[in-house]
């Protein structure tokens, strides 16, 4: 992993915008539960997201171009309980089996957790490409 400056994203005011930012580079530490995502913004500015105390993640389809129509990030964006339950359902699932339903107490359990900051939920939602959530303790930015 880069031994550069990251800002927790809940320490910044103005977040960048990440609509068809390319994800150009992925770097994951299983040992230290550090994740890296490495984008291209359409401006040409190179940003990288750290995702720390990685508890699960899932991605499908990266490819040749992998194109974000928008990242939401459970600081930011307030997650609706079918779509908490969902998200972490399909982290937790696999191309060959689906995990086991999230029940509404333990989504309600999720929302608690983000609303305190204890657990952070990321999604990509891709234009072309990779699809992508992350459920961690946090996430920080470097610009």
């Amino acid at each position: 992993m880069s031994t550069a400056t990251y800002i927790d994203i809940r320490n910044i005011a103005d977040f960048p915008s990440f609509h068809d930012a390319e994800l150009y580079g992925i770097e994951h530490d299983p040992k230290e539960r550090v994740l890296e995502l490495r984008f291209r913004r359409v401006g040409g500015e190179l940003e990288a997201l750290k995702f720390s105390g990685v508890i699960a993640q899932r991605m499908i389809d990266f490819a040749g171009q992998n194109v974000a129509s928008r990242l939401l990030i459970s600081h930011r964006y307030a997650f609706t309980l079918v779509e908490v339950r969902r998200w972490i359902q399909w982290i937790n699932s696999r191309d060959d089996s689906k995990a086991a339903l999230i029940s509404e107490e333990q989504g309600q359990d999720y929302k608690q957790d983000f609303a305190a900051g204890r657990r952070m939920l990321f999604v990509l939602e891709p234009s072309c490409g990779a699809e992508l959530a992350v459920l961690c303790e946090s996430v920080s930015l470097r610009q």
